[in-house]
């Protein structure tokens, strides 16, 4: 996924994207998601060797960006309206 995704992008679990990160990772996305449902970036945390992602639908926790595949991709207008 996008990792400066912004409030509202939508992004899934796949079936290869969720073996990906950490076990922790992992045990995360398994309690909490379903495979290729949408969810709603609700915010994302970007560091330099991991990052981090909110969605709406699961208020309180955080997961890995590396478990997640974009639905669609960020248009530049919206992405460019995120950095005011």
């Amino acid at each position: 996924m996008n990792i400066r995704a912004l409030e509202g992008h939508k992004v899934m679990v796949t079936k290869e994207s969720a073996k990906n990160g950490h076990d922790h990772d992992g045990e995360a996305v398994r309690k909490h998601l379903t495979l290729r449902k949408h969810y709603t970036v609700k915010k994302t945390e970007v560091h330099n060797f991991h990052s981090y992602v909110w969605l709406k639908e699961v208020p309180g926790v955080s997961f890995n960006t590396v478990n997640f595949v974009d639905v669609e991709v960020q248009s530049e207008k919206k992405a460019t309206a995120g950095k005011k």
